[in-house]
C-alpha cells in the first residue's frame, strides 16, 4: 500500500507542482480527493493527485484530514487539469478546482487561547503585545484574526512569534466545506464478544471520551457526529478516532433537491449546511418539441457528424459548422445531441452567455424535457450545489452553459457543442486559469473521444484556418432557411442567428435571404448639414418601421450618454482617480462613471485644471441614443439593453417577453443585442456607429468588428417580411465594414490571413502576454524591463530564432484600480519550451497564453 500522496495545494506555486505528504494509517485517500495539509505555518486545502511509494523529499509531513469521503474528480478530469496547468502556466490546484462542486472552498478557523504568563514571560514584550495579551486574558479566547488585529500592522507575524514561544495557545479547526451532502456518523471499531462485552481499552481516555464511546457502542447504525459534538463537546469524537477506538463514516444524503447536509451550530458559532432561504432549482420545463424536418443542406452537414459519433476514433474529431445567420445551425446541434443521448452518452452545449440566449436554451429544454441542466452564475448557491451532484449522479443528459459548463462532472461525454465559437467570452479574462473553452474542449475531446462541433456565422479566423488545413472538418450552410439550397425546408428554426449588411445600394453578393443592407457615410451627412446622430436614411427607416407596426434594433457598442467629458478652454479630460481612463457621463443618473472600476463621481461645474465653466460631454452612448429616439418618437416604447441596464435590475427573460409580445417597439443596446435574438417582427437594424473598436491597437480589431456587425445585422428580417440594415460609419471603405456589408466572410478571411501571415501573428505563431502590475509605477516598469532584458539574453545565448519579444510597453489603460500595468508580448512557435526555462517574478506578473487582449 502506498504510504505517500502527491498533493496539489491551494497556494501560489509553480504550475503543475505537487508536494509530498505522508498518509497516516487511519486515512486511505485516493486521487481526486480533497484533504487538509500543513503548508509552512498554514493549513491549506489540497487535492490528492497521485499515490506514491516514495516521496519527492526526505522529510514529509502528514495529511491532517480528509475533507470528502471519496474522490470528486475522475481520471479524465485529473488529466485535463494537469494539461491546463501546464499549458496556461498556473497552479495545478487552480485547474483542479474548475471541476469541484460549488462551495468546496473552506477556510481553516484558528483560535488563540490564553495561557497563564509569568512576569518573566511578559518581559521584553512591546506595549501593543502586552495590551493584546491583556485583552485575551479577559476573554480567555478569540479568533486569530481578531487577536492579530489587536497587535497592529505586523499582527500575523507577531501571533506566530508568540505561539512559537508558547505564550499563547493556537487551536485550529478543520471545517468541512458547505457544499457536501454527507452526514458524518461515528462507529465503534471492533465488536463485542458473545456475552456482549467490549474489549478492554489499551489507551487512556477522558471521562467525556468514555461516555461518548459508550453511547456510540450502544447506538446501532452509527452515532451522529453533529450530535456527539453537541452532547459531549467538539473534538471528543475526533480524539477517539485518532486513538483508533472509533471510526468515521460519511453517509450520503439522497434527498436530491430537498436534501441538505445536517444543520447545526458548532462551538465556533458557524452555521453548517446551506442557507435555508435558498430556493431549489425550478423543475418547470417547456412543452416537448419534436425534431424539425431538415433541409437538404442541413441533412448534408449532419450526416458526417452522425458518422463520426458512431466511430470517433479517426481524426479529425472536430467539426466547424460555418452557417450564415438563420441557416438552421441550432437544429443541426439538437439532432446531433439526440443521437448522442440515444447511444447512452451525454452532451455539453456551450453558449457565450446564458442570459443572452434564452430562446436557444428554451429549445434545448423542449427537445430533452427534464434531462437538461443549465449552469450559470445567476443560480443560487443551493441551486449550483444541487445541480452539480445531480449531474454527477447521471440525472441529466445535456448540460448547457457558458465556458464553465465544460467542467461539469459528466461520466460519459459523447459530444461537445460550442455555439458562436468566435465569441471572446469563451476566454477567461480574470482569475486563474486564463483558459479558452475552445482550447480546453479540444483537449477534453482527445482524452474522451467525444467529437467537438463548433458553430458560427463568423468563425474565428484561426478556427477557419485550421479547417482549411484539414485539422477541422469544415461544414457550410451558406443560405438562410427557405432560400437557396435551404428552400426545401420543412419548419423554420427559431432560436438561431440572422444577418444582412450595408451599402448605399443593394449588394448582390449577399447570401440569399439576408436583409437588404445600406451604408450611410456620416462624413457626407455632415457636409449636408445633418448634425443628428441619425443619418437621413436611418431616420426615414425608423419612421417607416414604427408607422408600419414593426420593431427596430439600434446597435451602439458604447454605454452611457457621452464617453468623454472635456474642457473646451484648456482641453482637460476628466479621468478616473484609480484608473488611467476617461470617465463616461451617464445622463440618467447625472454621474460620471469609470467603466474599468465602476467608480462614480459628480459632473464638475468647472474645469479642475483651468477653472473654466466650458465643460462639454463629447461622443455618444446607448443612453444618448434612447434620448434621441424618445425626442423623435415620444409615444413609442423604447428599451435599453446593456450591462448598465442589467445591473439596474433588467431581467433578460422579461425583456425578451416584452419584445416578443410587441410591448417594446425600439430596442437600443450594445453587443448584447447582437446575440441570440430571434424576433420575426424586427425588420430594421440600425448600426449607429460602426467605427467603435475598429482602430484598437489589436490585430483582431477588424475581425471583431466584422463579427459584431454581421451578428447584429442578422437580427433583421427573420420573419416573412424583407428586413433592412443601415450601417452608419465615417469610414465606409474599411475592409471590415465593407465585408460585413456584403456578409462576405471569405473576403474578410483572406484579408485577415494575409495580414497575419505577413506579421507572424496567429495562427502562424503562438502568443503569450506577460502582464506586470504594481501599485508603484517605477517598480512596475522596472519589473517589465528586467524580464524583457533577461529573456532577450536567453534568446541570444540559446541561439533561438523562433521566439520574438515585443515590448515592454505600458498597458492600455496604463493603470486600473490603482495598479500600474506594463505588458510584454512573446511571439513564436515553441513558447512553452522557452518559458519553462525562464525565471519570472513569483508575484506581480500574470502569464496569459493565447491572449485576446494584447495591451
Amino acid at each position: 500500500m502506498s504510504r505517500y500522496a502527491e498533493v496539489a495545494v491551494d497556494a501560489p506555486v509553480d504550475h503543475s507542482r505537487t508536494f509530498s505528504y505522508s498518509i497516516p494509517d487511519r486515512f486511505h485517500p485516493e486521487p481526486g480527493q480533497l484533504v487538509w495539509v500543513p503548508f509552512g505555518r498554514r493549513i491549506l486545502q489540497g487535492i490528492v493527485v497521485e499515490l506514491a511509494n516514495a516521496p519527492q523529499v526526505e522529510a514529509t509531513r502528514d495529511i491532517l484530514q480528509t475533507i470528502e469521503p471519496g474522490p470528486l474528480l475522475d481520471a479524465n478530469a485529473m488529466s485535463l487539469a494537469r494539461w491546463l496547468s501546464h499549458y496556461y502556466f498556473c497552479s495545478l490546484f487552480d485547474t483542479l478546482a474548475l471541476f469541484l462542486p460549488p462551495g468546496f472552498k473552506a477556510q481553516v478557523r484558528s483560535q488563540i487561547r490564553y495561557r497563564e504568563l509569568s512576569d518573566a514571560d511578559m518581559a521584553g514584550l512591546k506595549p501593543p503585545t502586552r495590551n493584546a495579551l491583556s485583552a485575551l486574558a479577559e476573554s480567555r479566547r478569540m479568533t486569530e484574526k481578531d487577536f492579530a488585529g489587536l497587535l497592529g500592522r505586523s499582527g500575523t507575524r507577531e501571533v506566530n512569534r508568540l505561539a512559537d514561544r508558547g505564550l499563547v495557545e493556537r487551536r485550529v479547526r478543520l471545517p468541512r466545506p458547505r457544499a457536501f451532502r454527507y452526514t458524518a456518523n461515528l462507529l465503534p471499531t471492533g465488536s463485542p464478544d458473545v456475552a456482549g462485552n467490549w474489549p478492554s481499552l489499551d489507551v487512556t481516555v477522558s471521562v467525556r471520551q468514555s461516555r461518548l464511546l459508550s453511547a456510540v457502542r450502544e447506538t446501532p447504525g452509527g452515532y451522529s457526529a453533529t450530535l456527539a459534538n453537541r452532547e459531549f463537546g467538539s473534538g471528543v469524537g475526533d480524539a477517539l478516532v485518532k486513538k483508533g477506538l472509533l471510526a468515521m463514516e460519511w453517509v450520503r444524503n439522497e434527498s436530491r433537491v430537498a436534501g441538505l447536509p445536517e444543520h447545526g451550530r458548532d462551538e465556533w458559532g458557524t452555521e453548517e449546511g446551506l442557507s435555508s432561504d435558498q430556493e431549489a432549482p425550478s423543475t418547470e420545463t417547456p412543452p416537448p418539441e419534436n425534431p424539425l424536418t431538415l433541409t437538404p443542406a442541413q441533412a448534408a452537414v449532419l450526416s458526417p457528424i452522425l458518422e463520426k459519433l458512431e466511430d470517433p476514433s479517426q481524426p479529425p474529431r472536430t467539426f466547424l459548422l460555418h452557417g450564415v445567420t438563420g441557416s438552421g445551425k441550432t437544429e443541426v446541434y439538437l439532432q446531433a445531441i439526440a443521437r448522442v443521448v440515444a447511444r447512452g452518452h451525454q452532451a455539453i452545449f456551450l453558449v457565450p452567455e446564458i442570459a443572452l440566449t434564452p430562446q436557444t436554451v428554451g429549445r434545448v429544454h423542449a427537445r430533452f424535457p427534464g434531462r437538461v441542466a443549465v449552469t450559470h452564475s445567476g443560480l443560487t448557491d443551493r441551486q449550483k450545489f444541487d445541480q452539480w451532484w445531480r449531474i454527477r449522479d447521471g440525472d441529466y443528459d445535456v448540460v448547457v452553459g457558458p465556458r464553465s459548463a465544460l467542467f461539469a462532472p459528466l461520466s460519459n461525454p459523447g459530444l461537445i457543442v460550442i455555439d458562436e465559437e468566435h465569441e471572446w467570452t469563451y476566454k477567461q479574462s480574470e482569475g486563474q486559469p486564463l483558459y479558452h473553452a475552445r482550447t480546453a474542449a479540444l483537449e477534453l475531446s482527445r482524452l474522451t473521444g467525444a467529437p467537438v462541433l463548433l458553430g458560427s456565422a463568423t468563425p474565428d479566423v484561426e478556427s477557419y484556418y485550421h479547417a482549411q488545413q484539414g485539422r477541422f472538418h469544415l461544414l457550410e450552410l451558406p443560405h438562410r432557411i427557405g432560400f437557396g439550397n435551404n428552400s426545401d425546408a420543412g419548419s423554420p428554426v427559431p432560436g438561431d442567428d440572422g444577418g444582412r449588411e450595408a451599402g448605399e445600394f443593394r449588394i448582390s453578393q449577399i447570401p440569399k435571404g439576408l436583409p437588404e443592407v445600406h451604408v450611410s457615410d456620416m462624413r457626407q451627412e455632415l457636409r449636408q448639414g445633418n448634425r443628428s446622430i441619425f443619418s437621413a436614411k436611418l431616420a426615414r427607416g425608423l419612421e417607416d418601421c414604427i408607422a408600419g407596426g414593426k420593431q427596430a434594433i439600434l446597435f451602439l457598442n458604447q454605454r452611457g450618454s457621452a464617453p468623454m467629458v472635456q474642457c473646451r478652454e484648456c482641453g482637460y479630460v476628466v479621468t478616473c482617480s484609480s484608473c488611467s481612463s476617461t470617465l463616461t457621463y451617464h445622463g440618467a443618473e447625472s454621474r460620471l462613471r469609470c467603466h474599468q472600476c465602476n467608480r462614480r463621481s459628480r459632473l464638475p461645474d468647472t474645469c479642475r485644471q483651468c477653472g473654466s465653466r466650458s465643460i462639454r460631454q463629447l461622443g455618444i452612448g446607448t443612453h444618448r441614443v434612447v434620448d434621441e429616439v424618445n425626442s423623435r418618437f415620444p409615444n413609442v416604447q423604447v428599451e435599453r439593453w446593456d450591462s448598465d441596464a442589467a445591473r439596474s435590475g433588467l431581467v433578460p427573460e422579461e425583456a425578451m417577453r416584452r419584445l416578443a409580445e410587441g410591448e417594446v417597439q425600439v430596442l437600443v443596446g450594445t453587443q448584447v443585442v447582437a446575440k441570440g435574438l430571434d424576433l420575426p417582427n424586427v425588420t430594421l437594424v440600425g448600426v449607429v456607429l460602426a467605427d467603435i473598436g475598429i482602430y484598437r491597437p489589436d490585430f483582431r480589431a477588424g475581425e471583431r468588428a466584422f463579427g459584431l456587425l454581421c451578428q447584429v445585422a442578422g437580427r433583421s428580417g427573420r420573419g416573412a417580411e424583407q428586413g433592412q440594415v443601415i450601417v452608419q460609419t465615417y469610414n465606409p471603405d474599411h475592409y471590415a465594414v465593407a465585408a460585413a456589408a456584403r456578409q462576405d466572410y471569405s473576403t474578410l478571411y483572406q484579408t485577415e490571413i494575409a495580414a497575419r501571415r505577413s506579421c507572424g501573428n496567429p495562427p502562424f505563431n503562438r502568443l503569450v502576454r506577460l502582464l506586470f502590475q504594481d501599485m508603484n509605477a517605477t517598480t512596475c516598469q522596472r519589473l517589465a524591463m528586467a524580464a524583457a532584458r533577461s529573456m532577450r539574453e536567453q534568446i541570444r545565448s540559446q541561439g533561438l530564432t523562433d521566439v520574438n519579444i515585443v515590448g515592454p510597453a505600458p498597458g492600455v489603460p496604463p493603470r486600473i484600480r490603482g495598479r500600474y500595468r506594463w505588458t510584454l508580448l512573446l511571439r513564436g512557435r515553441n513558447l512553452h519550451r522557452f518559458l519553462d526555462r525562464v525565471d519570472l517574478p513569483a508575484r506581480n506578473v500574470t502569464i496569459d497564453v493565447d491572449p485576446l487582449e494584447l495591451l
